[in-house]
């Protein structure tokens, strides 16, 4: 798995603009979601299988069992529509305050993104991002962590990547998380040798080596969506 973690500078553009390399990474990221979830079904299938095997009992579970069947299904649809190949174990991963985070940015920014976007929709694209996550990191209180970068709000995502223990941070924000645009800005977990290095979307363009964008149909996303079940 290759853990990331998106600033709102990066998820929201990906999110609300109809094309865009951010939003083809985003239909990539789903791909990771489905994979994760198929992965956790096979597991909660194949553990009752061998306990079963070891006392001699009988199998049940059924409707895990369709379960399964179902999210491998989804995942096979999304995977089938995308480059051969294709990765699937980039993983967003977020936290609670950063989640709270995106739905503030969502309100604030989201409609200069996207001028049709309503007070209505706000839940519906929350809701979007969340099932894109594949995990969501130990929670914790965004006053009590440290100050990582020059604007309290932004700790949270530095915090949130750096408990993920983040393959990447992806922002567009060169003022407060990329003061190193044209490379790499590092951070570490006070106490701790965990760090994290983060890039612009630019920059972390260069280091994407396993999949073309470029043959990632970015209206994908709303199938993705779908077999997400949040459409």
């Amino acid at each position: 798995m290759r853990p990331v973690v998106l600033d709102t500078s990066v998820v929201l553009p990906a999110v609300l603009s109809p094309r865009g390399y951010r939003r083809r990474f985003l239909v990539v990221l789903t791909l990771g979601a489905l994979a994760a979830r198929r992965e956790l079904l096979r597991q909660e299938t194949d553990t009752p299988r061998a306990e079963a095997a070891s006392t001699g009992g009988q199998l049940g579970g059924a409707a895990l069992d369709a379960l399964a069947e179902q999210a491998e299904a989804r995942y096979l649809r999304l995977r089938d529509a995308l480059p051969t190949g294709c990765p699937d174990d980039w993983r967003l991963i977020v936290s609670r305050p950063l989640l709270t985070e995106y739905e503030r940015k969502l309100r604030e920014a989201g409609p200069r993104l996207d001028p049709t976007l309503r007070e209505a929709d706000i839940d519906t694209v929350r809701h979007q991002i969340t099932a894109v996550c594949a995990e969501v990191t130990d929670d914790f209180d965004p006053e009590l962590i440290p100050a990582y970068t020059t604007d309290r709000n932004d700790d949270p995502v530095v915090h949130t990547a750096l408990l993920a223990d983040a393959t990447w941070l992806i922002a567009d924000d060169t003022k407060h998380i990329c003061t190193q645009p044209e490379s790499i800005t590092e951070y570490r977990l006070p106490g701790t040798d965990r760090r994290v290095s983060a890039v612009t979307f630019s920059r972390f363009l260069d280091h994407l080596v396993d999949v073309d964008l470029d043959h990632v149909d970015p209206t994908l996303l709303q199938v993705a969506f779908q077999l997400l079940g949040h459409s």
